[in-house]
């Protein structure tokens, strides 16, 4: 049954406004959602590039898009983002990150493989990691632990840093993707005693220096020892990292319907349900 509903002319107008305010929001891109500031965050901003303006010493560092992850990841609080983003500044300069991807890393690469050629639906850059061929316990065993989370860092020095190309090409672009396959992931290799320390580094890490960037990380055929490290790391993730992790077992149909909502075929290898070549 149909009912025809009247409204008085001039409601009319408002009403048509207050749809499409709802839809524009509904369908507005994680991109246009990040570039939008509030009335607060205008202000809290102006605030912040005063005292922080002149450590910047990086061209993409003073730039609105880079400087409001640091006050949203304190809520609008503006000493604590100053203090937040001056510890961040001074791990780049301990750790040499602005020259990281200048290195050599040939020794890594080979064994601790991971491409970053493909972009999701919205354009996203996707590093896509196949964490079952990295052998996290022999790193470990090498002495090599503070390499292997150096190499990680240049990871998302690199991934990052292709946001801001996409952004100089005027794409409209602001977070980045991780997809991980885990198939074989198991307690020897990537989850024993003497590699947990490594994960819950790498989390820390992350989320201190890298906030408000990351969209999803996404993982597919993931055994039960996997949940040995999320539960580990879950206490020190972020709400916003802990909403970000999709973490599907060995329902090849369940990951796939879901990855083909994400990112198209051609930007995804066999090993993820997809047509591009190794």
């Amino acid at each position: 049954m149909w009912v025809k509903l009247w409204f008085p002319e001039g409601s009319k107008w408002v009403i048509l406004l207050v749809f499409l305010s709802i839809l524009n929001a509904v369908s507005a891109t994680v991109a246009e959602k990040d570039m939008q500031l509030t009335a607060n965050e205008k202000e809290a901003l102006s605030q912040f590039k005063e005292k922080v303006d002149r450590f910047l010493n990086l061209d993409f560092m003073k730039t609105d898009f880079y400087l409001v992850r640091w006050l949203r990841a304190k809520n609008l609080n503006v000493p604590q983002a100053e203090t937040m983003l001056l510890q961040h500044l001074r791990w780049r300069h301990v750790n040499n990150i602005d020259t990281i991807l200048k290195e050599d890393w040939s020794d890594m690469e080979t064994d601790y493989p991971y491409t970053m050629d493909t972009i999701n639906l919205e354009l996203m850059p996707i590093g896509t990691v196949d964490i079952y061929e990295w052998d996290i316990r022999r790193a470990v065993l090498q002495g090599k632990t503070h390499r292997l989370l150096r190499y990680l860092y240049r990871l998302l020095e690199e991934i990052t840093g292709n946001i801001f190309e996409a952004q100089a090409k005027g794409q409209n672009v602001t977070r980045f993707v991780i997809l991980g396959n885990a198939d074989g992931f198991n307690v020897v290799q990537h989850a024993c005693p003497l590699c947990l320390p490594s994960w819950v580094q790498f989390v820390r890490t992350f989320e201190a220096q890298y906030p408000g960037f990351l969209d999803e990380i996404i993982v597919v055929e993931a055994t039960s020892t996997v949940n040995v490290v999320i539960d580990l790391i879950r206490p020190i993730i972020s709400p916003a990292t802990r909403n970000a992790l999709k973490v599907f077992g060995q329902n090849r149909e369940k990951w796939m319907t879901y990855l083909d909502t994400k990112i198209s075929r051609d930007q995804r290898r066999p090993q993820y349900g997809g047509t591009k070549s190794n």
